[in-house]
């Protein structure tokens, strides 16, 4: 009896570090990819190089084994499109107009948010009522930092909302298909991965404007192990296993801790400081993931 609890607790504490450890990559992404553009030697397009450069090397080998097996081209292209080089593009070069806090709120909570209503309309899962009023929460977050971005004179961050709102919807497109194709996450990654690296550097290179010839070695160093590396390959790997720990439901709360890791993260790395709108926006939209996610639960009528 005692083992079976020492065991059931070292699974519990393995299960949150692994969780936290994802949600900590994944809300340092916008705070990292800011940085390396504020250097004025990076651009969107050499950061989206560099993601899928090193991941699309990395997992290559699992993509000349498997291949595009159990999934199709049909999936494995809406996967290079939900979550490869239109997805970082769009929300990158949001960051020219808006804060990477704001990033961390946007993205992941339109992604939240259009993911349900494409699983409803495409998978027939239709959402529960506790589900439908954490992202109405979620919704009012967003609007918060949108009004705050409208009513910002003299900046556009509007326009970098609607890019993360569109980088969001991209992002459950490829939620939405992994789900409808019953992919494994880590082929689904390799796919990501593999196939952007092979459609978007030609591109890049023949049509651009590459800068990963002329910046800093430390910077370019840095940002492909974190973008290709860390947020690419291992915060899927510790999530996925954070969830096969804890079980699915317990294991997705870690998203929810995302907004509130960008937001404080930009303030040392970034000088960003957050207004009391900000503030307000990342505690409602935490507090509508969290809803949705089934952690509060609204009393039967």
């Amino acid at each position: 009896m005692l083992n079976t609890l020492k065991a059931d607790q070292n699974t519990l504490t393995m299960g949150i570090i692994y969780g936290l450890m994802a949600a900590l990559l994944w809300g340092a992404w916008p705070v990292v990819s800011s940085l390396g553009l504020k250097g004025n030697t990076l651009t969107p397009y050499d950061i989206t190089a560099l993601r899928f450069a090193v991941s699309g090397i990395v997992l290559l080998p699992l993509i000349l084994r498997k291949g595009v097996k159990g999934i199709g081209w049909p999936g494995a292209l809406l996967f290079a499109f939900g979550a490869g080089a239109p997805y970082m593009l769009l929300t990158v070069t949001g960051l020219n107009f808006a804060p990477a806090s704001h990033m961390g709120i946007v993205a992941p909570s339109c992604m939240m948010t259009i993911s349900t209503i494409g699983s409803w309309f495409i998978l027939g899962d239709r959402p529960s009522k506790n589900r439908l009023f954490g992202l109405g929460i979620v919704i009012l977050g967003v609007a918060i930092l949108g009004w705050k971005g409208l009513s910002s004179s003299g900046e556009n961050q509007w326009m970098g909302h609607l890019l993360f709102v569109a980088g969001g919807g991209c992002w459950a497109c490829y939620t939405v298909g992994t789900k409808y194709f019953k992919a494994d996450p880590l082929h689904a990654t390799a796919l990501v991965a593999v196939l952007s690296m092979v459609l978007y550097l030609p591109l890049y290179f023949l049509f651009g404007d590459p800068q990963v010839f002329t910046a800093p070695l430390e910077e370019i160093l840095f940002q492909g192990i974190f973008q290709g590396f860390g947020s690419a390959i291992l915060a899927l790997l510790f999530y996925t296993k954070a969830v096969a720990l804890l079980g699915a439901s317990r294991g997705a709360v870690f998203a929810a801790l995302v907004p509130g890791i960008a937001v404080i993260l930009a303030l040392p790395v970034l000088g960003e400081v957050p207004t009391i709108a900000e503030i307000i926006g990342v505690c409602v939209v935490t507090l509508g993931m969290v809803a949705a996610l089934g952690l509060i639960k609204l009393k039967p009528s």
